[in-house]
């Protein structure tokens, strides 16, 4: 093993420098700012080969600060429920108070591409879709293709020196390639986690924590080797079927979205407006009610996994990543689904914790973050060169503070920032694209995608945005946003 891929020694930070550390942090950020401004897509530096760093606290807005300190490499444990849309996190209390209470909420948490098997790739991998190849939720013909298993974070761990595990749904289609060839030691997707009950698949995600926690237990043997898990929850996918004994359970109320069940779509692409629905709010409120009574289980399983890290003293150690591949639109424009480039299905549940360097204390980060930085991330803290170029970038690096964020997929692409979107829908010519443009802060449920450029800022944005589209639809590396 070269030096490279060495265990780390890394000393415990002391509290009650912490808050020095952090204001240190905070001044490079306004240096950062002012020397190294990343208005364009195509302004700024990666580091994710960073073995003698590690994150102390949080800067004054909220985002993790890095100290100039050395030592061992975390664990690492990634979370992913299945199609769960951000305001259903109410029916899951116990992963609210480790993930919110406890750790960091990215509320501009955004997947690239909202769609299962497109998102996992690009979680694994910390590419856009456009790079790895997976769009759709048929990709086994990219596996090894495009889609290259050697360039992901469990494969590139595991040739670090970490111990690898995955629990649950992988991607569609996998079962018929080389488990090996995944990066994992240990595999178990057993027909994407529910082939012992295929009509309560609530139920696999006990049997997945089951097998999760039982990961974490025999490695206690093996402390001296880092772990990598991820851990797939099959909740709240269809059937949309709770455990005998959440069937009747009492749910958080459906809140119908501003844009429910949307009268004039004559502003958004043929698409949707062909998927219209035609369900009532009272059916899509007895049908959320379904989907946060599976939340229950799912809720249940991350409790069961970080109960065995505390009774195996992993916790502090473990850098875990809570998300959903996905969201999920219930009415929102007259829609029931996802792989919409709208914000119910792109702005999920993301939340990180590490106990050991991050404290116990929950904040909120502000920082526009999506999926495909998770792999830099995981390369970050356990100080290794992934050995091929990552188009996303380290939660855990201050000077990730993009400007704006790429999501894409086969109909359509989009750019955004905090304030609103710019999104263009493929048409029969190449030249002509549907376009639709939101600004949230008057118009915050996407009601009006109509481009009302009025006064000459709006149009300078306008245009702007359409440059960095285009040059972002094909980026790579760091000249992606």
């Amino acid at each position: 093993m070269s030096d490279l891929y060495k265990r780390l020694k890394m000393p415990a930070v002391p509290r009650g420098k912490i808050a020095f550390v952090a204001l240190l942090g905070a001044a490079l950020v306004v240096v950062l700012a002012i020397f190294g401004s990343t208005r364009g897509i195509a302004e700024r530096s990666v580091a994710v080969n960073r073995p003698d760093v590690a994150i102390v606290g949080p800067d004054a807005a909220g985002r993790p600060v890095v100290g100039d300190v050395t030592g061992t490499r975390p664990n690492i444990l990634l979370i992913i429920t299945d199609d769960q849309e951000k305001t259903s996190m109410r029916a899951m209390p116990q992963t609210l108070k480790l993930f919110k209470r406890e750790g960091v909420d990215f509320n501009h948490g955004y997947v690239t591409t909202p769609l299962c098997c497109p998102a996992r790739a690009t979680m694994y991998s910390g590419l856009y879709a456009h790079n790895h190849g997976i769009l759709t939720n048929n990709p086994s013909r990219q596996f090894g293709r495009t889609y290259l298993p050697e360039n992901t974070f469990p494969a590139r761990l595991q040739g670090a020196g970490y111990y690898t595990g995955q629990f649950g749904k992988y991607m569609n289609g996998w079962q018929e390639q080389d488990e090996g060839d995944a990066g994992f030691d240990v595999f178990r997707d057993d027909y994407n986690g529910y082939e012992h009950d295929r009509k309560r698949r609530s139920k696999a995600d006990m049997l997945t924590a089951r097998r999760g926690s039982r990961f974490v237990k025999e490695r206690e043997d093996a402390d001296e080797q880092p772990w990598m898990m991820t851990l797939s929850l099959r909740s709240p996918h269809t059937p949309l079927v709770a455990e005998r004994k959440y069937e009747k359970a009492k749910v958080p109320r459906f809140r119908p979205p501003i844009s429910f069940n949307e009268t004039d779509l004559s502003d958004k692409p043929r698409y949707l407006r062909e998927k219209r629905h035609d369900k009532t709010l009272g059916y899509i409120t007895r049908r959320f009610a379904k989907y946060q009574r599976t939340l229950l289980s799912a809720d249940d399983a991350v409790a069961k996994v970080f109960r065995t890290l505390d009774a195996t003293d992993e916790d502090r150690g473990t850098l875990a990543i809570f998300v959903s591949d996905n969201g999920f639109l219930f009415g929102a424009h007259g829609a029931l689904g996802k792989i919409f480039p709208y914000r119910e299905a792109t702005n999920v549940p993301m939340y990180m914790r590490w106990p050991a360097e991050l404290g116990r204390k929950g904040r909120l980060d502000t920082r526009l973050v999506a999926n495909v930085d998770f792999a830099p991330t995981f390369y970050d803290v356990a100080g290794i060169d992934p050995g091929y170029e990552v188009d996303g970038r380290s939660l855990l690096d201050p000077g990730n503070d993009r400007d704006w964020l790429l999501t894409e997929a086969v109909k359509w692409t989009a750019l955004q920032d905090k304030r609103g979107s710019l999104i263009e829908t493929k048409t029969d010519d190449p030249a002509k694209p549907f376009v639709e443009y939101y600004d949230w802060d008057v118009d915050p449920g996407e009601m009006d995608g109509e481009p009302r450029l009025d006064g000459r800022a709006e149009k300078q944005r306008f245009k702007q945005m359409s440059a960095i589209l285009d040059e972002a639809k094909d980026c790579a590396g760091t000249a992606c946003p």
